[in-house]
């Protein structure tokens, strides 16, 4: 089970999205929770912030910088860090793909407040 003190990065282009599931994070009792809109602002704050960052929710389709390529480069320095794709498309090549670069896991967004809960705290049980 995923410590609730683990400081978790979302990465997604759409502030709605990032907050959706910020506050989904929140209500199951996850509160160290850090924001990027795009893979290259991601990377920084991978960076910057070490491995105080226990998990990243990517999404696959960014513009500067898109998840594949961020998954990409966390995975040239950091095999281990759990990441989890966020998709709004069950396009099942660019989910394989990803997996060959060893993602943890993927969630189909939106992620609301009612399925939202349960669909995460079965992710974070395999962590």
């Amino acid at each position: 089970m995923l410590d609730k003190k683990t400081t978790i990065l979302i990465v997604d282009d759409t502030m709605i999205m990032r907050e959706s599931l910020r506050r989904v994070l929140v209500s199951l009792g996850y509160e160290n929770v850090l924001q990027a809109e795009n893979g290259r602002e991601a990377l920084k704050t991978i960076e910057n912030e070490g491995d105080n960052i226990g998990l990243v929710f990517l999404d696959i389709v960014m513009p500067i910088l898109d998840g594949k390529s961020t998954l990409k480069k966390i995975r040239e320095t950091d095999k281990k860090l759990p990441v989890v794709m966020l998709t709004s498309v069950a396009d099942k090549d660019s989910i394989m793909e990803c997996s060959k670069l060893g993602i943890t896991s993927y969630v189909l967004k939106p992620i609301n407040a009612v399925e939202g809960p349960a669909m995460l705290s079965d992710i974070f049980v395999r962590i």
